[in-house]
């Protein structure tokens, strides 16, 4: 008799085992982000980025990295490089901002560039990362690295919008796909709502999943049509916020609290941002046809006349 066995993933953690060089795997642990000019550097690995700040962002990364204070085991110096990219796991993109050979001089400051934000969606939802890594194939050697971007050292900064407390699946839909739901061929998305929107957020409950046309998709990911691309993600997060609140109202249109660390509480503290908005106010937005203040309030949350104004 054969057993189904089913395994599960408990938790995620990077292990090198380049025990030859494990003196190399803190070297990064001092570098540090700035985000805005002027501002302050952090060595927290997770920034929020506000809306309203988007557009000010100009990331740069201070290396606080000396090769002369470390000690190489049996790597050789020359041998290594110091990469920062720069990466958006949405559009499934990674932009190579810099690269220095640890034997040459390496500069204090790294800038993130408008241009390469702007391939990645302005920036706000990325990932910055300074690696330690191999510059060229070696002799495979037991525990030494050996193959050209074996990393040996590595420290990334989270780049992300005020978390909505919901954790919704982001699908790229195609035709075939959309016509079996039922739906137009060429839908724009769909939200389907599953449930729990004003209850606590839980890993284990899904409340809802997003489906995107994937011509729009591949659209997002084009680096040529950036300009266009930003404006639609923003203008998409605003009708999909909508329409997951009037898609849901019947859950909690006779609530007389919103539950803290909900989904309906996330998008409450979205509405607040912009003007005072009260449980009661958003009930009242969500029964108006068409829900005219509320996709106002929602577009205005997410900058949407700056960054079409700015395509």
């Amino acid at each position: 008799m054969n057993e189904k066995i089913n395994w599960r993933k408990s938790a995620a953690k990077d292990v090198r085992p380049f025990f030859g060089a494990a003196s190399l795997e803190s070297s990064l642990d001092q570098v540090e982000i700035q985000l805005y000019e002027d501002g302050t550097f952090h060595d927290d690995t997770s920034l929020v980025i506000e809306p309203t700040d988007v557009h000010k962002l100009q990331p740069v990364v201070r290396l606080n990295f000396n090769p002369a204070a470390l000690s190489f085991d049996g790597v050789k110096r020359e041998h290594l490089i110091l990469v920062v990219t720069a990466v958006q796991t949405f559009l499934k993109k990674t932009c190579v901002v810099a690269t220095f050979p640890v034997s040459a001089e390496i500069p204090e400051v790294v800038q993130i560039k408008e241009d390469v934000l702007a391939k990645l969606g302005g920036g706000s939802n990325i990932d910055v990362e300074v690696v330690l890594c191999l510059g060229k194939r070696l002799e495979k050697q037991a525990g030494s690295p050996f193959l050209h971007g074996h990393w040996l050292s590595k420290k990334s900064f989270a780049l992300r919008p005020p978390k909505l407390a919901e954790e919704f699946d982001l699908e790229s839909t195609d035709d075939e796909t959309f016509t079996k739901l039922g739906y137009p061929a060429k839908t724009l998305y769909l939200v389907e709502y599953f449930g729990g929107i004003n209850e606590p957020v839980s890993k284990d409950r899904q409340t809802a999943r997003v489906r995107v046309h994937s011509d729009i998709y591949r659209t997002l990911a084009n680096e040529s049509k950036q300009k266009l691309a930003r404006p639609i993600l923003i203008g998409l997060a605003a009708e999909i916020a909508c329409q997951m609140l009037a898609t849901s109202i019947s859950d909690w249109e006779n609530s007389d609290e919103v539950v803290p660390a909900s989904p309906l509480s996330a998008f409450l503290k979205k509405l607040n941002r912009v003007q005072p908005t009260s449980l009661d106010d958003l009930k009242a937005m969500a029964k108006q046809p068409g829900m005219p203040k509320l996709r106002a309030i929602l577009h205005a949350d997410q900058g949407s006349v700056r960054s079409i104004a700015e395509a």
